[in-house]
């Protein structure tokens, strides 16, 4: 009765914190307009556009990408309405699933209470609200990740409903690998302690490589081409690989700043020494986690060192799965109880101030056009250029920015009006010249419009707004 009654408290803690952390994810998820990347979906996902023509666009803009988060996004467009404002909403769905699956994980490892720790690691991570706030693909790759592992570990434990598990583990690891090419590293780290457990513990090894010769069949099956054009780039965008990862490992960016990120390093490889025992002990899965731990980081600094660098922080989103499960499991396993309630509370008080500090005094980092835009409709002047060249060597940018401000709710309520930069009309006697600046020092004037005169300007975030009358009245 007892051991009921406390299932029952966990229960409702667990709950309570996955609604915290959805409210977290709610709470601004507009607080800040798109940035030119998720200008890029918002481009790509047109519900207007014909298949082919979708498929046109994703190659010319975001052929880094697989095409499944932008297609999604398309059809959920298809639902609600191409409106940008929207647009968060499906990455704030598949971040709030992300924050359930870390506890059911967890709880697989290790069935106590250490499972509401990891919970509440996920649901205060100022590096998933960020992400889940996005319109990118990272909270799809998070979800899909937890997913995939959650499954695998039932396997792992050898689940009566084998026969389904199996079937979701396909699924839910194609979709995975379709969802981002880092996400691999999930599939080789899976394979290597797979081979360990046979070759170490003579666990079963042939369903596993059944069900991995399977996912890679129907992972090449959808992704074959995108595959070949990845492995041709000679360069990837990206440079210095080991210096950023030599810098705390991500750390201080998966956690808001570098005391939090060294913080957090430093308590895990505490914890990954003072239990090295527990983690290779047959019974328990710690080791599956250290090695995605590990392979997060080796595999593509290899690549990196073999070809072009590729490494970014973000593309790992999914390391956050086993350092939260390392954490919270490994703190409970510690014998003395002094030293777990003290760094519990350490964690937990820290997460929490640098939490605070992440939503309550947050910047504005990506550019305000929606500001820019309402400040215009002040003015009485309703006639808009946008001169958006964001990088010559990145054409397509132009169409981006226009594509966005120009479907943003907002205008069309209040009959706004743009034009061609490079074609006004003389007709056009005054308007306001919209320039993206992404870049410092960039040259905000109209050269060229010589027969105008410039009358106010208004600076904000990345975005700069200058008023122009015509001198010939």
């Amino acid at each position: 009765m007892v051991k009921n009654s406390n299932r029952v408290v966990s229960l409702i803690v667990y709950l309570l914190l996955v609604t915290l952390g959805i409210t977290t994810i709610f709470y601004q998820i507009n607080f800040e307009g798109l940035w030119l990347d998720e200008m890029n979906s918002f481009y790509v996902a047109d519900p207007n556009l014909s298949l082919q023509e979708t498929l046109l666009r994703h190659n010319e803009s975001d052929w880094h990408n697989p095409k499944l988060f932008n297609f999604i996004l398309k059809n959920y467009f298809k639902l609600v309405g191409y409106d940008p404002s929207l647009a968060r909403y499906i990455p704030l769905i598949f971040g709030s699933i992300s924050l359930l699956m870390f506890g059911a994980i967890s709880y697989q490892i290790k069935k106590d209470n250490s499972f509401l720790i990891t919970t509440f690691l996920a649901c205060i991570s100022i590096y998933i609200i960020k992400y889940s706030q996005e319109v990118r693909p990272y909270s799809l790759l998070l979800l899909t990740s937890c997913l995939n592992i959650f499954f695998y570990i039932k396997l792992v434990n050898d689940d009566k409903k084998k026969n389904i598990n199996s079937v979701f583990f396909i699924i839910f690891s194609v979709l995975n690998y379709s969802t981002h090419p880092f996400s691999l590293i999930i599939l080789f780290s899976q394979i290597f302690f797979s081979l360990y457990k046979f070759f170490f513990y003579k666990n079963p090894i042939k369903i596993f490589l059944f069900l991995y010769l399977f996912v890679f069949i129907f992972y090449l099956l959808f992704n074959f081409n995108y595959i070949l054009i990845q492995i041709s780039f000679e360069n990837y965008m990206l440079s210095h690989d080991i210096r950023n990862v030599l810098d705390g490992l991500y750390f201080p960016r998966f956690f808001g700043s570098k005391i939090m990120g060294y913080m957090y390093l430093v308590l895990l490889l505490f914890l990954l020494y003072a239990n090295k025992k527990v983690i290779f002990n047959e019974k328990k899965n710690y080791l599956f986690f250290l090695i995605l731990l590990i392979f997060s980081y080796l595999v593509p600094l290899t690549y990196g060192i073999i070809n072009t660098p590729v490494l970014h922080d973000r593309y790992i989103i999914f390391i956050l799965i086993p350092v939260f499960i390392l954490v919270s499991c490994l703190l409970s396993e510690l014998s003395n109880n002094r030293l777990k309630f003290f760094l519990t509370l350490l964690i937990i008080s820290f997460t929490l101030s640098n939490h605070y500090i992440e939503i309550f005094k947050r910047p504005i980092s990506k550019p305000q056009f929606g500001v820019t835009l309402e400040n215009i409709k002040k003015s009485g002047v309703n006639h808009i250029v946008l001169y958006t060249q964001t990088d010559p060597s990145y054409l397509i940018g132009d169409k981006l920015v226009s594509n966005y401000v120009e479907n943003i709710d907002f205008n069309q309520k209040n009959n706004l009006n743009f034009y061609d930069f490079n074609n006004l009309s003389r007709e056009l006697k005054i308007f306001w010249l919209i320039c993206y600046k992404p870049n410092l020092n960039y040259n905000c004037k109209a050269s060229g419009k010589d027969s105008y005169n410039l009358i106010e300007s208004k600076k904000y975030y990345q975005v700069e707004s200058i008023l122009y009358k015509s001198k010939i009245n």
